[in-house]
């Protein structure tokens, strides 16, 4: 009889950990979770303590079977899932269908070594009911929020490409940052200004650039500030006065400040910290960080040595580090950098009160394997991420950069005062290993550079010759968009989610098409800014847009008798009116009477005041939109609707059958029960309202009114998709 069994979450790792122990262990793997809450039903006994009602998962049947079968023949089984809350709650379930009597401990090991594996064994344990109990809290709240919420979001938003709408615990509220800073964007209205400076020279023939820092003792400002008086240089004009000024100034180095600064390294990678920087460095999603650090865990196959994990546990939030391993390194760092580079004492991080602690950060498991030496055995995506943990964590027990700064003021005699800063990296420090990379914005790589300038030498009281004035004109710009690395980051701030859920939640708000990448960056959709417009405007789930004229004797009367004409047939399907921006005041006291009775029986939404933006979103949500007329200062909102993908219903006096075509239904606005018709029409054939796309061009409504007068409908049924 075989001594144990040893079961672990991944197939995958069976093949390196095979080799560290002897024939009497035998092995067999969960292939993740065995048991589930039910795919179809709630599965939570809301009146019963929240008790879930787990189900074995239909693809795990035969796994169960391999499992409990190995389990009959041995002393004893080690659960060995993943170190995590997941894992402890995979163990747990797997411990529940083991056959009865049957001896189990809990193993868990933060790194597919030998070493690891063998302290593992030394030291099982029973299996910690808290952290089940913590990830089944997780599981249930998750079941909760996305069973409730999700149909709704797929009844009320359609068009998702990966099987429909989801809301969750963690997704909705990074959408909700997303969507956030892209109103922040949106609202943004950019500040002219203008950056003004003087090229100068000392006695040495190296020139340097000092920008304007005050004016007449206001100290220079991109926007004016309520908390004190400043300077602003908002046009071509002052900013010539300015330039002006400069011109005939003499320039003489006021004060000149040097400093010696640190810059100290980073701590090791923990899940966060590792998706940001693949993605800043690699531009890797986070999920594909994810798959290619899980490769490395779980062993690679390095020839002669055969398979091994090159990295501990990659799902972390701890960044505290084994104190062989940092006894490891600071040899390395003394043998490889020399002593110079080594601090007298090793480095300890804090981790955020948050953090878990459950496991190391992300590191190496043996400094023997450098990238360059294992290089032939690793994929070209597995060597870009080990290269990147490797110098992290090296870089991370060495001494700080140090730079030599200098800055220096610069007097004029026309009451200008001017700045130029520099530095120079007096020692490398870990910058000789990694520097981490940080999402800037446009302004502030900007600063940066000029603060890493080099000055010529200069001394107080020393002249200046000016070599030329320097002005260019900028704008304010707004917040950048959330990339993948600066949203997680935003999440792990925030205290939202867990290393665990991060890369699942940046797949999810784009295969679910809520957000598309724009040059690297995450914009919401059109799915989810319509959601917006919903509420925005508190709109209804169905309704019928109006755009035209106010006038009932033109437009309005005739549809409002209409909806009189169609009783309770058109119930579900208000009328949502928008007029010309000014809204009311080109509506007569008749008008407004008929408005403000349909308004009190909710069958008419007037819409006061639309900007430009949102009208698409209008366009696209409604059932259809009716044009009874076209007049000039609204532009043409038949074509824009169009374009929005919305259907039509077009009144023949308007003249636009021969914009829309046959993409409209028309009628004659001077008949009640004509238009009531229509709507009617509209209203109970949705199979009749798909989009057809031709040549990127969206056409709507694939019927046509023959004639307006007659009583029936020609369908198109070459083109009509019921």
């Amino acid at each position: 009889m075989a001594k144990a069994l040893i079961i672990v979450e991944s197939p995958s790792k069976i093949k390196t950990l095979k080799k560290f122990l002897g024939a009497e262990y035998i092995w067999e793997s969960s292939v993740g979770h065995i048991r589930d809450l039910p795919a179809k039903g709630f599965g939570i006994d809301v009146e019963n303590d929240f008790e879930p009602v787990y189900e074995t998962l239909a693809d795990k049947k035969e796994v169960i079977q391999k499992i409990k079968k190995a389990a009959k023949d041995v002393d004893m089984v080690y659960l060995a899932p993943d170190p995590d809350r997941e894992g402890e709650a995979i163990a747990w379930h797997i411990a529940s269908i083991l056959p009865p009597g049957t001896k189990y401990k809990r193993m868990t090991f933060n790194s597919i070594t030998k070493d690891a594996l063998l302290e593992a064994l030394k030291h099982p344990r029973a299996i910690d009911q808290a952290l089940v109990d913590a990830q089944q809290a997780r599981r249930l709240l998750d079941r909760i929020v996305g069973y409730k919420i999700s149909p709704i979001l797929t009844r009320r938003v359609q068009g998702a490409r990966d099987g429909g709408l989801s809301a969750g615990r963690v997704q909705s509220v990074a959408l909700k940052l997303v969507v956030d800073r892209e109103k922040e964007i949106e609202r943004f209205v950019p500040i002219e200004y203008w950056n003004l400076g003087a090229l100068l020279q000392g006695k040495e023939p190296k020139s340097f650039l000092a920008s304007l820092y005050s004016v007449d003792g206001k100290r220079i400002e991109k926007e004016p500030r309520e908390d004190k008086e400043v300077m602003t240089i908002p046009n071509g004009t002052t900013a010539e006065s300015v330039s002006s000024r400069l011109k005939k100034a003499k320039y003489t180095v006021s004060s000149i400040e040097k400093k010696e600064k640190k810059r100290n390294p980073v701590p090791p990678f923990i899940t966060s910290t590792l998706q940001q920087e693949a993605s800043r460095h690699y531009g890797f999603s986070a999920q594909r960080t994810m798959s290619i650090a899980q490769s490395l865990y779980e062993g690679v196959d390095l020839g002669n040595e055969g398979a091994e994990g090159l990295i501990t546990y990659m799902r972390t939030d701890s960044v505290r580090v084994a104190p062989e391993a940092i006894q490891g390194v600071r040899g390395y760092i003394a043998k490889e950098f020399g002593k110079e580079y080594l601090p007298e004492q090793p480095r300890v991080f804090a981790s955020k009160k948050t953090a878990q602690e459950a496991h190391e950060a992300i590191r190496p498991t043996n400094l023997r394997h450098n990238p360059e030496k294992i290089k032939s055995f690793l994929e070209t995506d597995q060597y870009k991420l080990y290269i990147l943990i490797w110098r992290r964590f090296i870089a991370s027990q060495m001494n700080p950069a140090i730079y030599d700064t200098v800055a220096a003021s610069i007097g004029t005699d026309q009451n200008l005062i001017l700045r130029a800063t520099g530095s120079v990296v007096k020692f490398p420090g870990f910058l000789a290993v990694y520097e981490e990379k940080e999402d800037r914005s446009g302004e502030q790589e900007e600063k940066k550079e000029d603060e890493e300038n080099i000055l010529p030498p200069l001394e107080e009281g020393q002249s200046l010759k000016l070599l030329d004035v320097k002005s260019e004109q900028a704008f304010t710009r707004p917040p950048p968009r959330f990339t993948e690395a600066s949203l997680v980051k935003e999440l792990e701030k925030s205290g939202i989610g867990r290393p665990s859920t991060y890369a699942a939640i940046m797949n999810k708000i784009q295969s679910r098409d809520y957000t598309v990448k724009e040059k690297g960056t995450l914009k919401p959709t059109e799915h989810v800014k319509s959601d917006e417009i919903k509420k925005k405007y508190k709109l209804p789930e169905n309704y019928f847009l109006f755009v035209g004229n106010l006038k009932p004797h033109k437009n309005l009367s005739g549809l409002i008798h209409a909806y009189q004409h169609a009783g309770e047939a058109l119930e579900n399907f208000p009328l949502v009116v928008v007029g010309k921006r000014e809204g009311f005041h080109r509506a007569d006291k008749e008008s407004i009477r008929l408005i403000k009775q349909f308004a009190m029986q909710q069958k008419i939404f007037f819409l006061d005041y639309v900007i430009d933006e949102d009208l698409p979103s209008l366009y696209r949500l409604a059932t259809a939109t009716i044009f009874p007329s076209l007049y000039e200062g609204f532009g043409s909102p038949a074509v824009e609707a169009m374009s929005a993908g919305s259907p039509l219903a077009v009144s023949r006096v308007a003249s636009l059958p021969e914009v829309c075509g046959e993409a409209a239904v028309y009628f004659d606005p001077h008949r009640p029960e004509d238009i009531s018709r229509v709507l009617l029409q509209l209203a109970s054939h949705p199979g009749l309202l798909h989009t057809l796309k031709e040549e990127g061009v969206k056409r709507s409504l694939l019927f046509s009114w023959e004639k307006c007068a007659e009583e029936h409908i020609r369908v198109m049924e070459a083109t009509c998709r019921l």
